[in-house]
């Protein structure tokens, strides 16, 4: 007698089984709790599972509209609802899901294939542990918002390295994130002609978005601050120099994206410019050229990190219940090194910087608490403030792999390698003056494009290596 088979394959019907059970559930639910579950809680899960189903079965689309409503959020939060910001944290879960999913509903030969690199994970478990632990503190509020706020983005990075079709995705995801830099720049341009105080009117505060540099404003585009938009416009222009066709179109991109860039008014985001065109340099095969551009950029963003760091403060954070003060005698190395015991593993998580600002309110950011300012601006040194030096060396070693991998893509001639190490510069050098590590959303969709690129490029090796053998791809 013939064998009875399945219809489907093993993984495929273990996602329909799940997907079946699923809803089961939720039948049941809706039966036993009725009116104690409400509608607002009904559609956060199906539109969690949306995106976990979109992630699985249409990356390339999922990925390009995340752009856009990663983008747009914080100007949401501000004209629409309040309430839409963790928005962003649904469908992050969602895409760390679908990629648990992946890695174990696929046949083990295809999870073999699909598993990022042993060195990328083993260091963003090696960070993410060092976090959970927590050597230098508790396991408070505080800390569960820095874990979230690093985990995150690493997750995102994990996620770009592993789900399906990463040569598709990477061509939707660079047209999206261009076009929503592009519609960024311009709501900068527009508010530079509209002006701070029409800014304030349409609800924006000067005690977060709307700041001034020299009596102009700085614009923000859709984002909290002119710092992440100047980041986000530094992304798509790098897409436009390392991935985009040469052409009108991309012509004028770039002059709006230089435009909106321009009247942000942050002064490293011309040596991060600088940085990228010894980038370009390097590609047109002017070697020596290119590495005197990127030394200097690079010496002078170093240089930046010393003396800024050095400098003395006069901005609060919070701590917990307590307020602390940096009054001019205090520097920021001081801050986030601390005494010389908490070196090794930091002060703890969520001490200083970005979580600590976080606990100061719970969806939506006040007066109060906007005017508690982030004690440490550098990515670097918040790193350093949480989980010391030990996790800063982990840090920079994920960056050295992922660059590593990169170079090995160049040397293959792979397009979409370019563009992870043009990402990666930027990423790198902005968290000198900012805490781009748990930015969002650069953080959040920059990790995420450079593991998209880089599976991109391995999956253009493995089409190479099947082409040369001959063997159907």
């Amino acid at each position: 007698m013939r064998a009875l088979r399945l219809p489907l394959p093993g993984y495929d019907l273990a996602l329909r089984a799940g997907a079946g059970f699923f809803t089961l559930f939720a039948a049941y639910l809706s039966v036993k709790m009725g009116a104690q579950i409400g509608f607002g809680l009904v559609l956060v899960m199906a539109f969690f599972a949306a995106c976990v189903l979109g992630f699985l079965l249409a990356p390339h689309w999922t990925v390009a509209l995340m752009i856009p409503v990663f983008a747009f959020i914080p100007a949401a939060k501000v004209l629409v609802a309040p309430k839409i910001g963790p928005l962003k944290d649904v469908v992050t879960l969602g895409a760390i899901v679908a990629t648990l999913a992946v890695l174990v509903l696929e046949p083990s030969k295809e999870r073999r294939r699909l598993l990022p690199d042993r060195w990328v994970l083993l260091a963003v478990g090696l960070l993410l542990g060092l976090y959970v632990v927590n050597v230098g503190g508790g396991h408070g509020i505080a800390w569960a918002q820095g874990l979230r706020l690093t985990a995150e983005p690493l997750l995102l990075l994990l996620a770009g390295l592993t789900l399906p079709k990463p040569r598709r995705t990477l061509r939707y995801a660079a047209v999206s994130f261009v076009a929503t830099a592009c519609v960024a720049a311009a709501y900068g341009l527009f508010q530079q002609a509209v002006g701070k105080w029409t800014l304030v009117g349409y609800g924006y505060s000067f005690y977060s978005q709307v700041r001034s540099y020299n009596s102009h404003l700085r614009s923000f585009g859709t984002f909290d601050d002119p710092f992440a938009y100047a980041a986000f416009l530094l992304f798509a222009i790098a897409i436009l120099l390392f991935w985009t066709r040469r052409g009108v179109l991309a012509a004028a991109c770039g002059t709006l994206l230089l435009c909106g860039l321009a009247v942000s008014f942050v002064r490293t985001a011309a040596l991060i410019t600088v940085a990228l065109a010894g980038l370009w340099l390097a590609r047109k095969g002017f070697a020596s050229s290119s590495v005197l551009v990127m030394v200097a950029a690079i010496a002078a963003m170093g240089s930046i990190l010393v003396t800024g760091a050095s400098a003395t403060k006069t901005t609060s954070y919070q701590s917990g219940s307590t307020s602390l003060t940096l009054n001019g005698r205090t520097s920021a190395w001081k801050a986030a090194l601390g005494p010389p015991s908490g070196w090794p593993f930091g002060r703890g998580v969520g001490k200083v910087g970005t979580a600590a600002y976080r606990t100061t309110y719970k969806l939506v950011a006040g007066p109060t608490a906007m005017g508690a300012a982030q004690a440490v601006d550098s990515g670097y040194l918040a790193t350093i403030a949480d989980v010391g030096l030990v996790g800063l060396a982990v840090l920079l070693g994920l960056f050295a792999r992922l660059i590593m991998l990169g170079l090995a893509g160049l040397r293959r001639g792979h397009k979409s390698s370019w563009l992870a190490v043009a990402m990666l510069v930027v990423l790198m050098l902005d968290a000198v003056t900012r805490s781009s590590f748990t930015g969002f959303p650069t953080a959040f969709l920059g990790l995420l494009i450079v593991g998209v690129a880089l599976s991109a490029s391995a999956e253009a090796d493995r089409a190479a290596v099947l082409a040369a053998a001959g063997a159907p791809r």
